[in-house]
């Protein structure tokens, strides 16, 4: 923890900075959650001074400016957790609804505020001029606040979780190819706007859903290990087909990635099993209950070591998708 200093010991504190040739900045706060906007602008203050003290303020006069049921921390908390960062030289107590009396004492080079004051209407910035100091002001980067906070965990109480249901009520599990098998092949697919379902994929995973099986994606992505695109990219993609396969009611109900290159010789690149063996554990279905469509030989080489039946998609081929789903029918009314 940054050194404490107790209030009335701040005026022989000031004057051993100065001293010792140091450039003080003085700055003040709640801090009742720290937050990332909080990091940043105490961060960039301590760039501007060599040494850094925070005020921060006590739990009788965070009630008396922000609300009698505030704060959330008591001051000995949040002067510890203040305290611990890198930037900060030392802590103070601030007991008064104004820091001017700790300003007066300490008579800093700086008096720093984050946010979005104008420094020439600071009420306390006055002062400063009677040493030779000034205000100054750091836009803080972050959208975020401790008020924000609260607002979000009160909403997100006020929310039920929704109930989990079993997995088991299905007939078996049908682990899809993602390009060249659901949507059109487009080299390191990373833009959401080239997102364009084969021919007859939607329809057919409507019919295989009606059969009673569960739908998930199988898909190696190595441009995300080799730097193409960003897991980010990948989801964007994911959600609008996602968004395209809703209006026709198909459910994806989980999708599996391999980030990894083909140089970094992982199980679970296809035909590398991992991902499927996850799926079929996640879902509990055996080898026997499940089905792998693809469009390449890794889609059924991963099927081959598992003992899974594969299927081949063209995506070339209007009837390509509805070959598949015949045959996965013909399989499933044997069951």
């Amino acid at each position: 923890m940054a050194n404490y200093i107790e209030p009335g010991e701040l005026a022989a504190w000031g004057n051993q900075q100065r001293a010792a040739g140091r450039r003080i900045g003085f700055t003040c706060g709640a801090f009742d959650l720290l937050h990332a906007g909080h990091v940043d602008y105490l961060e960039e203050a301590r760039r501007l001074c060599d040494t850094l003290i925070v005020a921060v303020n006590s739990d009788a006069s965070i009630r008396q400016y922000k609300s009698p049921l505030r704060p959330l921390h008591p001051q000995e908390q949040r002067l510890r957790v203040i305290g611990a960062l890198r930037c900060v030289d030392a802590v103070t107590l601030l007991d008064h609804p104004r820091p001017l009396p700790l300003i007066e004492s300490i008579k800093p080079d700086l008096y720093i505020k984050g946010g979005d004051y104008d420094a020439s209407k600071l009420r306390s910035a006055k002062a400063l001029e009677a040493w030779g100091g000034k205000a100054v002001v750091i836009k803080v980067k972050f959208d975020s606040s401790t008020t924000q906070t609260i607002e979000r965990c009160a909403l997100l109480a006020a929310h039920a979780e929704p109930e989990k249901l079993p997995v088991s009520g299905a007939r078996g599990i049908v682990l899809l190819d993602r390009d060249g098998t659901i949507v059109r092949s487009v080299p390191s697919l990373h833009e959401p706007s080239r997102v364009e379902l084969v021919p007859g994929a939607a329809e057919a995973l409507v019919r295989l859903q009606a059969l009673g099986l569960r739908l998930a994606i199988i898909t190696n992505q190595q441009g995300i290990g080799l730097g193409y695109y960003t897991t980010d990219d990948f989801i964007a993609v994911n959600q609008a087909l996602l968004k395209q396969l809703a209006p026709h009611g198909v459910r994806i109900s989980k999708i599996y990635y391999c980030p990894h290159s083909l140089a970094e010789n992982c199980a679970c690149r296809k035909p590398g099993t991992r991902l499927l063996e996850r799926a079929l554990k996640d879902f509990g279905f055996p080898p026997a209950r499940a089905f792998v469509v693809g469009d390449s030989a890794a889609d059924a080489g991963a099927a081959q070591a598992l003992d899974v039946p594969a299927l081949h998609i063209d995506e070339r081929d209007p009837e390509s998708w509805n070959a598949v789903a015949a045959r996965i029918e013909a399989a499933v009314t044997r069951w």
